[in-house]
């Protein structure tokens, strides 16, 4: 119950949705295609985000997909896959072709693409856009916060408690609670943990 749909929302296969109480999907979204969609409760898509594919994309409870957000699930196989309490701040580009996987808690700036399919241009240096697309899944643990227009590649794993800095572009995995900055990304520092029970 609960459920808000803004005008001028467009979902060419609303069989395909499933929507949670406390959902808000704003005005100017659409789902091209046939995206299976679950919107875990008090999720909210805000205007003008984009969906498309025939894979998954399956939000647990309280995402945030800001503005101009744009979804590709690939094909059959693919699944972008998001935990609880996870924010993607405006313009967001999520690649789930080779299966993305985003833990709970994960805040995302603006600008952030996590592509989980490329072309190769090392390999087919003559015409790499019109060749078959080369997929690995990307996944992202709990508690990271990857910093605004920072990408990163297919076949990466972002560990637990990780921040990403700004422009970065994370080629590697990383170790958990790491300060990861640069081109390509390199460890700077950690993290400090903090023991929840001491504050």
């Amino acid at each position: 119950s609960n459920v808000t749909i803004e005008p001028d929302v467009h979902i060419e296969h609303p069989e395909l949705f499933e929507v949670d109480d406390d959902v808000t999907i704003c005005r100017g979204f659409i789902a091209m295609g046939q995206p299976r969609v679950v919107l875990g409760k008090g999720s909210t898509i805000f205007p003008q985000c984009f969906v498309q594919g025939s894979g998954s994309m399956i939000f647990q409870g309280k995402v945030d997909l800001y503005p101009g957000g744009y979804v590709s699930t690939g094909g059959a196989d693919g699944v972008v896959e998001v935990g609880a309490g996870t924010h993607f701040a405006a313009g967001c580009a999520l690649y789930g072709g080779g299966g993305l996987r985003i833990g709970e808690l994960v805040n995302v700036a603006a600008h952030v693409v996590m592509a989980t399919v490329q072309h190769d241009p090392r390999r087919h240096p003559d015409t790499p856009m019109a060749r078959t697309h080369e997929s690995a899944p990307i996944t992202i643990a709990d508690d990271v916060w990857i910093g605004a227009n920072a990408s990163i590649v297919p076949g990466v794993s972002i560990a637990t408690g990780c921040i990403v800095g700004a422009n970065a572009v994370v080629t590697r995995d990383t170790e958990p609670y790491g300060v990861y900055v640069g081109v390509p990304a390199r460890r700077q520092g950690d993290r400090r943990r903090v023991d929840p029970a001491s504050e």
